[in-house]
């Protein structure tokens, strides 16, 4: 049974202490069947994935990940979700006409990344976004043609959740009236 929506947001978190326990490529599958559900612009779904989950294919993709010892907790990942932009979007006529292609695009990619790590926790799986990374290398790794800007690392943490320390809402709501 699924865990219920806020007991999820409340135990997701960027984990930078991953065990060596192994993923099975089912469940990184599962995740992305999942995340793909992510709503978009006239369902434009503007994504496209590279998935590692092999201990080979995720030595390769540290090492785009963790140059000039960037990163270095990726160690124990035991899968990679690096996301593209897709080569075409196709949005309505209507839509296009007033807006380029990839207007929402940027937008929806970080729709779809948020329902990856929420569908990866929700399967006990832990996570952490990668913004830093080398395209190109990756690119020429693994024989891809197109831009990454953002990869999910995947793995089960060693640490309980921390507890979360958020601004209260009359600090982050603009017009916020008690």
């Amino acid at each position: 049974m699924s865990k219920q929506f806020c007991e999820l947001i409340n135990e997701r978190q960027a984990c930078r202490n991953f065990s060596d326990k192994s993923i099975e490529k089912d469940i990184v599958y599962a995740i992305l069947e999942d995340a793909i559900k992510a709503p978009s612009a006239c369902n434009s779904q503007p994504w496209r994935v590279l998935v590692t989950c092999t201990p080979e294919e995720n030595a390769k993709m540290r090492k785009c990940l963790q140059e000039d010892g960037k990163n270095a907790f990726l160690d124990n990942a035991q899968a990679f979700i690096a996301v593209y932009l897709a080569d075409e979007i196709t949005l309505k006529a209507s839509v296009s006409a007033k807006f380029p292609s990839s207007h929402f695009a940027e937008y929806d990619l970080g729709e779809f990344i948020a329902y990856i790590t929420l569908a990866a926790k929700d399967k006990g799986v832990d996570s952490c976004i990668i913004g830093w990374l080398n395209n190109a290398k990756i690119n020429e790794t693994f024989g891809i043609v197109g831009k990454c800007d953002i990869v999910v690392s995947l793995g089960y943490g060693k640490d309980a959740p921390r507890v979360k320390n958020r601004f209260p809402l009359s600090k982050i709501v603009l017009n916020f009236n008690d």
